[in-house]
């Protein structure tokens, strides 16, 4: 029953799914990662961040502290005197930095679906430069994997699954909240959890398997991991922890006081970050699976291609996120090749295919329906014949 509730379904007339049919049809060509590509979209967006970031920053220090830490400003950057338009320009500035640092960020998926030695410059770059000061590093978010495997997807071995579209509505309301407390609790994961677990061996286990994994499942435990694995873990967050200390250091040896003006656009621009990707997450599946082990085929429909409206969709899903179906499909294929392999596969499949049925207009007639269809399954659990 739970399963039959799902918006969108295989239908008895539709033609089974081919995998290697739509593999044919999307060719080995669109596997391959463009480098150039990769290196462009990373450094002009992590350019246009930063120089945001940077005037954000300056604005807030005017707004939230008067003359305090001028000595920060950049040059060249004017500081309006007119209230109002002291605050434009920090919602401005903040507002771009927060979607270009959003998009630099998201390419830690692609990173973890990265193979071998491809692209190894790049991924150690994307970290220096985003992944350990976001406090981001790429093994927080290799239990993404799991996500994709079958055996795993929409299981309790999948930390990125909750069945929200058989749940009360007030649950989404409470994973909504959920970026308003994560930055503190990254903050102290790294700083001071991280060199507790390293004498501590009963601790360095709870880190582990309770507080290292980018995921939507509060009970979710991370399995144990080959050694590899664990050392790849334990350098980069070795450098998170360096870098924390280094930026307490500055604060406390240099400057004898707390630099609200920092602190308050790091959490904020946090919190906006954070927010995006939750509303990205869902709408990213339909969320109807609470029986545990789906289908392929199961597992397909429950994804979501956002194929419309392409500039709009790369600023909430950036770096190929909208095509979410055609990602489960195929995980393989870089970003930049998704909308080409998408095109491909409507043009050639079967309309009635159900990789067709997978679409969706916009974000927010997919959060409606999501909604909707929480509060129908709340109704349908609450009836007298349900009791």
């Amino acid at each position: 029953k739970t399963k039959a509730m799902a918006t969108t379904e295989q239908t008895p007339t539709s033609p089974p799914f081919s995998i290697g049919e739509a593999r044919k049809i999307v060719g080995g060509g669109l596997f391959k990662h463009n480098a150039l590509i990769y290196w462009t979209d990373f450094v002009v967006c992590w350019v246009i961040g930063f120089y945001a970031y940077a005037h954000a920053r300056t604005y807030a220090a005017k707004i939230y502290l008067s003359d305090f830490e001028q000595n920060w400003k950049m040059d060249g950057i004017a500081i309006p005197e007119s209230n109002s338009m002291l605050w434009a320009c920090y919602v401005g500035t903040t507002l771009i930095a927060c979607l270009f640092y959003y998009r630099i960020a998201m390419f830690i998926h692609e990173i973890v679906h990265m193979k071998g030695r491809n692209l190894l410059i790049f991924r150690f770059v994307w970290h220096v430069l985003c992944g350990i000061p976001f406090l981001i590093p790429s093994f927080v978010y290799r239990t993404h994997l799991d996500h994709h495997r079958s055996k795993h997807y929409g299981t309790e071995r999948d930390g990125e699954y909750l069945p929200l579209g058989q749940r009360p509505p007030w649950q989404i309301i409470v994973f909504l909240l959920h970026p308003f407390v994560v930055p503190p609790l990254v903050f102290i994961r790294f700083l001071f959890f991280t060199p507790i677990a390293w004498s501590i061996p009963s601790f360095r286990l709870f880190v582990h398997q309770r507080c290292s994994s980018m995921i939507i499942d509060p009970f979710y435990i991370r399995p144990s991991e080959p050694a590899q694995a664990r050392r790849r873990m334990a350098i980069q967050e070795l450098f998170c922890f360096l870098w924390l200390l280094l930026l307490v250091s500055v604060v406390f040896f240099t400057r004898g006081t707390l630099p609200w003006p920092f602190l308050i656009q790091s959490y904020t621009t946090a919190v906006i970050l954070l927010t995006l990707n939750a509303l990205r997450t869902l709408g990213a599946h339909r969320w109807s699976n609470s029986e545990g082990r789906m289908t392929f085929e199961e597992q397909l429909l429950d994804s979501v291609n956002y194929p419309d409206n392409p500039i709009l969709g790369e600023l909430w899903a950036p770096v190929g996120l909208r095509y979410h179906a055609l990602h489960h499909l195929f995980p393989g294929i870089p970003y930049h090749n998704l909308g080409t392999a998408h095109r491909k596969l409507v043009a050639n499949l079967p309309a009635e295919n159900i990789y067709n049925q997978t679409g969706a207009r916009t974000l927010n007639g997919a959060l409606r329906d999501l909604w909707q269809r929480a509060k129908n399954s709340t109704a349908i659990n609450s009836s007298p014949e349900n009791s």
